[in-house]
């Protein structure tokens, strides 16, 4: 159960919050670990990179934004991580010095990632993680995370000292993330929308399996 809001256990979230983050900065970054390039795979509906109509085989390089209209979908790699842009969804990939940082604005994205530093963004929330997959639904109101497996730090952007580390093996510990002035700022929630078969999908992308897939 999630003690988010209670002030006996803010103190101990921060802490624990703050160790991990602090550990996850020690990584090496994206950009000495994995090559830049990768390319859409799938694509259906109107799909876009920074912009400009891409159909399946479009290359997508760090920095790009791609983008799903109504109806569209996207399936894309860059270096070892893989990507599956739900309808109506904008997303840019981008490296920095401290590691690769993922951009969702608006929309759904399910990732799967090779180890090594991410931060993912959302409006009102950040996720650390390191050799994950994590489902994002960015909303004006609230952020949905679900981290279907792997470890990650999940932090509301309005309530910093209430980020929460989690260590999943199958959907365990899904989140929503509202704005400010609600109290508790990040909840348990049931994550809908994305299924194993779509991980399965992506991970063989990149010539791995998911943990819940076995060996």
């Amino acid at each position: 159960m999630c003690t988010c809001g209670k002030p006996d256990s803010t103190r101990r979230r921060l802490l624990t919050g703050m160790a991990a983050l602090a550990a996850f900065g020690k990584l090496r970054p994206a950009s000495a670990m994995a090559p830049s390039g990768g390319s859409l795979r799938q694509s259906t509906g109107d799909v876009m990179i920074n912009g400009k109509p891409a159909a399946a085989g479009s290359a997508v390089v760090s920095g790009d934004t791609v983008a799903a209209g109504p109806g569209g979908t996207a399936v894309f790699t860059l270096g070892d991580d893989a990507f599956l842009l739900r309808a109506g969804g904008a997303v840019t990939v981008s490296d920095r010095p401290a590691g690769r940082e993922i951009n969702l604005e608006s929309g759904r994205l399910l990732s799967v990632f090779g180890p090594k530093t991410v931060t993912l963004k959302t409006p009102l929330a950040n996720v650390g993680i390191r050799g994950t997959a994590v489902y994002l639904e960015s909303h004006p109101a609230a952020t949905n995370i679900c981290v279907c497996y792997g470890h990650a730090v999940m932090s509301p952007n309005a309530a910093p000292g209430r980020a929460e580390e989690v260590r999943t093996r199958h959907h365990d510990a899904p989140r929503r993330v509202f704005a400010a002035g609600r109290d508790p700022v990040m909840e348990p929630y049931m994550v809908t929308d994305h299924a194993d078969e779509e991980l399965v999908m992506l991970e063989a992308l990149q010539g791995r399996v998911p943990p819940f897939a076995g060996k």
